[in-house]
């Protein structure tokens, strides 16, 4: 399945006891249609209040299915925020074989709040975006980020790949869009966290350029709710 989401009131993708996912939403709903226990894959775990133009989902089911009529089916029983896309057979694993991930992380420039731009962060005119964008620079390539992982996940390396990191000035939008080959537990948060604090000149940028996957460990973690999960790339 593709699927999108306004991740605002769930408690990110994965499924918890007392609290409102969107992983326990969806097999709810397929339990509800099919009439047995779904267990549903995305591509990777989403945070709390982070939304998806684009997550991939896959299940196994013993039933023979309409995928249209599902899809039109899961729709009328989700809630607003969860609509499914597109529901295809295939054997890929949504995780497992995916190759690429983007995300995208909303901001706009402005002295004031814009009530009409509430799905971005404001940040102020003298941020110095091209610090910021030498800063993403140093990004691109195959690296330990182990500086930009939160603590509480545990994972084989932490070494990552990334194909591609820009900024684009669109309107009165800063869109930072970010993709690789997977990323660790807040990783892309913690990257654009420090990136506006080099912006913001609170970190000395000669320091981080030498010492970005050595000794830096950030700690400025941007807030989840302007952070999107944009496309995923299979094979």
């Amino acid at each position: 399945m593709k699927i999108t989401y306004d991740g605002t009131n769930f408690s990110g993708w994965q499924k918890q006891e007392n609290a409102t996912t969107i992983q326990g939403t969806l097999e709810n709903a397929l339990k509800i249609l099919l009439k047995e226990d779904i267990s549903c894959v995305a591509s990777g775990r989403t945070d709390a209040k982070v939304s998806a133009y684009l997550q991939p989902v896959h299940f196994d089911t013993t039933k023979m299915i309409d995928k249209t009529k599902l899809k039109n089916s899961l729709n009328g029983i989700l809630p607003q925020d969860i609509k499914v896309l597109d529901i295809v057979e295939t054997n890929l694993h949504a995780r497992f074989s995916a190759k690429k991930k983007t995300y995208l992380y909303k901001m706009y420039i402005s002295n004031v709040d814009l009530p009409l731009l509430k799905d971005a962060l404001k940040i102020s005119p003298t941020i110095d975006i091209k610090l910021m964008k030498k800063f993403i620079k140093k990004l691109k390539g195959t690296h330990d980020f182990s500086g930009f992982k939160a603590s509480g996940s545990e994972v084989e390396t932490n070494v990552r790949t990334i194909y591609k990191a820009k900024l684009v000035k669109k309107g009165m939008y800063l869109l930072f869009y970010i993709t690789g080959n997977g990323f660790l537990y807040k990783m892309v948060r913690n990257i654009v966290g420090t990136m506006l604090n080099v912006g913001e000149k609170r970190i000395d940028f000669n320091f981080l350029k030498q010492h970005l996957f050595d000794d830096y460990k950030s700690t400025f973690t941007a807030k989840p709710d302007f952070l999107y999960l944009l496309n995923v790339e299979y094979q």
